[in-house]
């Protein structure tokens, strides 16, 4: 899947949103999202991701926050909000949207090794 495909799905459940912000909310999402997986996940999905894609999944996985202590989707998204600067009806949306786009970017196998990686309730947005 290229970027632009990646970023028109995500657009298609975020009709609300302005087209650039769906594209620089889909690399937030990614970038927050990968900070809570281990560094060796975030670089097996990227090598199944186009470029820019792939990027912002690298530069979380290199902020890897990955601990024992989960982290909940209420915490998610606040990170969200205030990164990508929206509302939280806007910030939900977008990340169930990314989250289904990447589980259909991803192989089978490598969705299910994200899902497993994410702590807490991170793994139900991808398990969704």
């Amino acid at each position: 899947m290229q970027t632009d495909r990646f970023i028109a799905r995500v657009y298609d459940a975020c009709p609300q949103l302005d087209p650039d912000v769906v594209h620089q909310g889909t690399l937030i999402t990614l970038d927050t999202l990968c900070e809570h997986l281990p560094k060796g996940q975030t670089k097996e999905m990227a090598s199944q991701l186009p470029d820019e894609i792939s990027d912002a999944v690298i530069a979380g996985g290199n902020r890897s926050e990955t601990t024992d202590v989960p982290i909940s989707l209420e915490e998610f998204y606040s990170k969200l909000m205030f990164r990508a600067e929206l509302e939280q009806a806007d910030v939900e949306a977008l990340a169930r949207a990314v989250a289904r786009t990447l589980n259909e970017a991803l192989s089978e196998g490598e969705a299910k090794n994200t899902a497993l990686d994410l702590p807490g309730e991170l793994s139900d947005l991808l398990a969704s």
